[in-house]
């Protein structure tokens, strides 16, 4: 089980359906749909993340913009290197939300520029208080 800001993220993630998690993850890539699918069979872990980013990046770019590649360095830039926009990075944020019924901020998007940056605030968003 997960906690953060007192709320249960586990559990209400838990408590979806696998076909509700796969209709909300509707179009995007199968590596991304699926790693949602095992964190809701078994729990988060760092390979959960590391599958499930890409394609949530993939996702969210603005048209025209090249595919992320398989292997994504914490270093990356997600505006310069990736792609991503302050509009896309705010969707991504309401997907996440929607997702785990967690809480993002705004101004918490605002302060993430690179892959690392993107993985530590989804860490700590998820992780056991």
């Amino acid at each position: 089980m997960l906690m953060t800001n007192g709320v249960n993220i586990y559990r209400n993630f838990a408590a979806k359906s696998a076909e509700q998690i796969t209709q909300d993850l509707l179009g995007f890539p199968a590596p991304c749909v699926e790693a949602a699918l095992r964190f809701h069979e078994a729990g988060w872990s760092d390979e959960v993340l590391d599958m499930m980013l890409p394609g949530m990046i993939e996702f969210h770019l603005p048209r025209g913009a090249a595919r992320p590649p398989e292997g994504l360095a914490d270093t990356m830039s997600l505006r310069d290197d990736l792609g991503l926009d302050s509009l896309s990075l705010a969707e991504m944020a309401f997907k996440l939300e929607e997702l785990f019924e967690i809480r993002v901020e705004s101004s918490d998007v605002a302060k993430v520029k690179t892959v690392g940056d993107l993985k530590a605030f989804l860490k700590n968003r998820l992780a056991a208080e």
